[in-house]
């Protein structure tokens, strides 16, 4: 009895100690069920004339790289679980998840709460460099964007089989099958998720040194 107290006592002070998987901690989303509608119009977008310099790379198993021109690695990733599908930019379909993918490191977002269109008609202009990729945990949809190597999750509305439509005014989650739901949410909802997006994610860090060249964070 009392070994296995003191395994068990032993076992919650390491889950304790533990750091929190980053999706589980992302907060609620006022997400809106409603019947699917028809396929929005095209974005009418100009795209960011900057060189395409940075690579990501998705595997099967869920780990995601981003290397920049030099072959250094900017971020690695793990999903929450098996890639399934994946959009980039305004929701143009990434239509082999195998291939690498070439993003630019000048974005909207970059600019702040001053590049994002809040009231214009069509706010997916300001969605250009990012990756939205959906695995087979279904319960969460994580939003990537190489410029900044910064990540947010998006918490799913539920159902199974889910594909993203990506309306002027809002996203939707589009269960699959004859009879499937859809849930939508505005795109101002995000903004805070967008305003995160943006920062870059190597500003304030210390650099290294020849004594120390890899700093702690």
């Amino acid at each position: 009895m009392r070994l296995a107290a003191f395994c068990l006592s032993g076992a919650l002070a390491l889950s304790a100690q533990t750091p929190a998987l980053p999706w589980r901690a992302a907060p609620a989303l006022p997400w809106q069920m409603e019947q699917p509608g028809p396929a929005p119009a095209p974005v009418a977008a100009p795209a960011l004339q900057t060189a395409f310099t940075l690579t990501v790379r998705v595997a099967a198993d869920g780990v995601v790289r981003v290397t920049d021109e030099k072959g250094l690695v900017r971020m690695n990733l793990g999903l929450p679980g098996r890639p399934l599908k994946a959009w980039r930019d305004w929701g143009v379909p990434v239509a082999d998840l195998a291939a690498p993918l070439r993003f630019s490191q000048v974005s909207p977002l970059q600019r702040g709460i001053g590049g994002m269109p809040v009231g214009a008609p069509d706010f997916r202009p300001a969605l250009e460099g990012l990756l939205w990729i959906l695995d087979d945990d279904e319960t969460v949809l994580t939003v990537l964007h190489p410029a900044t190597a910064q990540v947010v999750f998006l918490p799913l509305p539920g159902g199974q089989d889910l594909t993203l439509v990506f309306r002027p005014d809002r996203l939707e989650a589009v269960e699959g099958g004859a009879r499937g739901s859809a849930w939508s949410l505005h795109w101002l909802a995000l903004l805070p998720q967008f305003i995160q997006l943006g920062k870059d994610a190597s500003a304030g860090k210390a650099k290294g040194t020849a004594l120390q060249p890899f700093p702690k964070e």
